[in-house]
């Protein structure tokens, strides 16, 4: 063997060790604790980050309750969920964060079937183009105005329940919030693009940022913490059903550099399970780390005309 073939092969191998354990993989939260009579709902629980979530949940004795559109898929994830970890309390539920009427459905039924509601995800997303029923953006009707609507129709419960035992909402975020302000014009057009489409879940980000940060004051004399949780460059299932050579070139850096999903949920198992990130009530998790938000995203000024739109958009009287 040559020297200059020897050094290819030795770079080759510490690129490749370096990729494996640094990028595609991560830190792995380790805790015994379980969740024997405690209920986790789990928005888009049937795929991605939301699935291994509800997987190790299950295993850990929670009552699972997987929340997305696709029944029939969720209903397959739920029997799978059953089989490896032995646990049947899962069920599947389904909603449509894009139809408020689903939403409302879905939280009537939850709030009289389950006594309980001790772990709310907000995992679901989409990176969808196209307009919603009600004339606005698709991407911000499901990663927000849904969000908002499902979690206040859901408060009350959680604020009842939270005299006796303690509550967590979690809502999934990413780093686009840094780069952009919510615009009430831009829920009003489709994106031109893939990369516009991004423009706008940034937005999404932004407004569910802004949300749970002063839900966390609203919440202040209740025994409900919530957070925000930035998982990273995770490689998951695509958000976008809309194939153009944006997403193509958008989608070999994310399977290069995307985090393997199974290191990419251990953080959020940390959001749940330890008791010492009560401490970062209404902060933000970038993986494992507590990050300061930008202040932006904290400006009261700008939450207030946001939670009038979102008042109006969902048809909710009061935040």
């Amino acid at each position: 063997m040559s020297f200059k073939l020897l050094v290819s092969a030795v770079i080759a191998v510490v690129v490749g060790y370096y990729w494996l354990n640094y990028v595609k993989r991560g830190p792995i939260y380790e805790s015994d604790k379980k969740l024997n009579g405690r209920t986790v709902l789990i928005t888009g629980g049937n795929s991605g980050i939301g699935k291994a979530t509800a997987m190790d949940l299950a295993k850990r004795g929670a009552r699972v309750v997987i929340a997305s559109r696709n029944l029939k898929k969720s209903n397959k994830v739920k029997d799978e969920i059953i089989k490896e970890s032995g646990n049947h309390e899962v069920r599947a539920m389904q909603v449509d964060l894009e139809d408020f009427d689903s939403v409302r459905k879905f939280a009537k039924e939850f709030d009289e079937s389950e006594k309980h509601l001790d772990y709310l995800v907000n995992n679901a997303g989409v990176l969808l183009r196209g307009m919603a029923q009600n004339g606005l953006n698709r991407i911000f009707v499901t990663n927000y105005f849904g969000r908002f609507l499902l979690t206040n129709l859901l408060l009350g419960k959680m604020k009842k329940q939270s005299a006796e035992r303690p509550v967590r909402i979690i809502n999934l975020t990413s780093d686009l919030y840094k780069y952009v302000e919510v615009k009430e014009s831009d829920m009003t057009r489709d994106a031109e693009g893939y990369f516009d489409s991004c423009f706008m879940f940034g937005q999404s980000d932004l407004a569910n940022i802004q949300f749970i940060h002063n839900l966390s004051r609203k919440l202040k004399d209740y025994d409900v913490t919530v957070y925000i949780f930035n998982p990273g460059f995770v490689y998951t299932e695509g958000y976008d059903d809309n194939h153009d050579l944006q997403e193509l070139i958008f989608d070999a850096p994310m399977f290069l550099f995307g985090q393997d999903v199974y290191y990419g949920y251990q953080p959020l198992l940390k959001l749940v399970l330890d008791d010492s990130v009560v401490k970062h009530n209404g902060g933000l998790f970038t993986g494992f780390r507590h990050d300061e938000l930008l202040p932006h995203a904290t400006n009261e000024s700008s939450w207030e005309p946001l939670m009038r739109k979102s008042l109006e958009v969902t048809g909710l009287s009061s935040p």
